[in-house]
């Protein structure tokens, strides 16, 4: 019996033994982590403002005498030429023999507003009406002053009013900020790429009217940068850095200089170089100059009829 539980007590100790030299020699399984390389991109920024359409050519008329406008010949939005009498005025002064003065377009298009009526009494300087070319349109945009630094004369776009978008440019903007809107001025056209700079002919049918409320957005290249996802970002002692796989596969930490962030990704203005793999996720920690095993990250699975549906 003695014999038996010491047969018993001798087995069960060299297991354990073995176990204890077993996973001491064991190895240690290396970490597995997922890689992104790190390349240079566009850096794109989008500049979007509220913009109005407008006449290029308009003309405000203004007395020059005083009277009465005893008779206006043409209707509010009547086509006129350059030089064609829109209204009389009669100036009561008997130094104006009682004529009627005729008060004559300055330039060619249509009546597009009038500040007076029939026998309406007007002074000097008054304004009567304004005359407009409705085939000459500008976009007129107000730009943020943040923003206003980034555009040109020559800054191309898209002015879209909600059904359609057009190609413009910019051709004029302003050194001003306005301190009450913190914005400058900026006056845009209408472009074909084919043709250039193009009139925009509001008679006809699908044309922009004037007066139209829509959007005018920029897409401005701003140089080159590397966008890394937010978890390839570690933090020792507070700075970020960012842990790179070297030539022998075994990873090290490198400090980097972060700009700004984009949704999911961050800006590195420094630290790392295109072309250096970077980890972006790991099994477990790594220690520094600890071998790791790459995983290849799968596309994602094809959706299937009923997921299309």
């Amino acid at each position: 019996m003695k014999i038996i539980i010491r047969l018993l007590v001798g087995s069960l100790f060299a297991q354990v033994v073995c176990g204890f030299a077993f996973s001491a020699v064991a190895p240690i399984e290396k970490p597995k982590v997922l890689i992104e390389l790190a390349k240079l991109v566009d850096d794109k920024l989008s500049i979007l403002v509220p913009a109005r359409i407008e006449a290029k050519i308009q003309s405000l008329v203004s007395a020059d005498v005083e009277g009465h406008a005893v008779q206006i010949l043409k209707p509010l939005g009547a086509a006129v030429k350059a030089g064609e009498t829109v209204l009389f005025l009669e100036n009561k002064d008997p130094g104006f023999t009682f004529a009627k003065v005729p008060i004559r377009s300055p330039i060619s298009g249509v009546i597009s507003q009038f500040h007076i009526g029939a026998m309406s009494k007007v002074g000097r300087g008054d304004r009567l009406f304004v005359v407009m070319d409705p085939k000459a349109l500008k976009i007129m945009a107000e730009i943020s002053s943040l923003d206003s630094g980034l555009l040109t004369v020559g800054s191309r776009g898209l002015f879209n009013s909600g059904k359609e978008e057009r190609q413009i440019r910019v051709v004029g903007l302003s050194p001003l900020v306005d301190p009450r809107t913190g914005t400058a001025s900026a006056e845009l056209e209408f472009i074909d790429e084919r043709r250039g700079p193009t009139q925009v002919d509001q008679s006809k049918q699908g044309a922009p009217a004037i007066g139209t409320i829509g959007q005018a957005k920029f897409h401005i290249k701003k140089g080159a940068v590397i966008l890394l996802p937010e978890n390839s970002v570690v933090y020792q002692d507070g700075k970020p850095a960012i842990r790179v796989i070297k030539a022998d596969n075994s990873t090290e930490k490198r400090s980097v200089e972060l700009g700004e962030q984009r949704e999911n990704l961050y800006v590195v203005k420094s630290g790392i170089l295109a072309g250096d793999r970077v980890v972006v996720r790991s099994s477990r920690a790594i220690r520094e100059g600890e071998a790791i095993e790459i995983e290849e990250s799968k596309p994602p699975a094809p959706a299937t009829t009923a997921e299309k549906k």
